[in-house]
């Protein structure tokens, strides 16, 4: 088997284990969450992610997906990402690079229409090996801040990003929607 073969091998081993992780701790929570970001750091220490990334037959950063399913992505934040949702929980891993990770939760019930009331949950360092993670919608709320140069992390999402997401300004209590392509680092 070639090396890119032994990748892939290893990847759909990690893929095996999350959903045997999700089934034991009864579906996505923090604690499978802390065990997925474990089970995802030997992963994140192979040197060949990019080659992986590249040889995939699928979209973009995606490495590894499931119609509806777990989606493993190796993502490139070349600067700040505006504060956001993706329509899914996710687990990642630095991979290059170091950043700021923020972590949000809506407090208020979501029925007034671009209003919304967050409190930041986490806010972390994390470099190669590091993992955290976002909640479930409606708390799929965060944001990136790279070092200069940006960086490279290992995610795992629950299902592939929505096209459409919300995108939060929590100074001002106001959210937006917006696609990915044309808001995704407009603050």
């Amino acid at each position: 088997m070639g090396k890119l073969g032994e990748g892939y091998a290893e990847v759909e081993a990690f893929i095996a284990d999350a959903h045997r992780i999700l089934e034991e701790h009864g579906g996505p929570n923090e604690a499978a969450f802390e065990a997925i970001g474990r089970r995802m750091q030997p992963l994140a220490k192979r040197t060949d992610l990019e080659d992986l990334r590249d040889g995939a037959p699928l979209p973009g950063n995606w490495i590894y997906s499931e119609p509806d399913g777990l989606t493993l992505m190796l993502s490139t934040f070349p600067t700040t990402t505006a504060v956001h949702t993706h329509g899914a929980w996710g687990v990642m891993v630095g991979y290059k690079g170091t950043e700021r990770y923020r972590q949000w939760v809506r407090e208020d019930d979501g029925s007034v229409p671009g209003k919304a009331t967050l409190r930041l949950l986490r806010d972390i360092e994390v470099k190669p090996g590091d993992f955290g993670w976002w909640y479930p919608p409606p708390s799929d709320i965060h944001q990136q801040v790279p070092d200069e140069g940006g960086v490279l992390e290992l995610i795992l999402m629950g299902n592939p990003p929505t096209p459409h997401r919300l995108y939060f300004n929590p100074d001002a209590g106001t959210y937006e929607e917006g696609e990915y392509a044309t808001r995704h680092y407009k603050q």
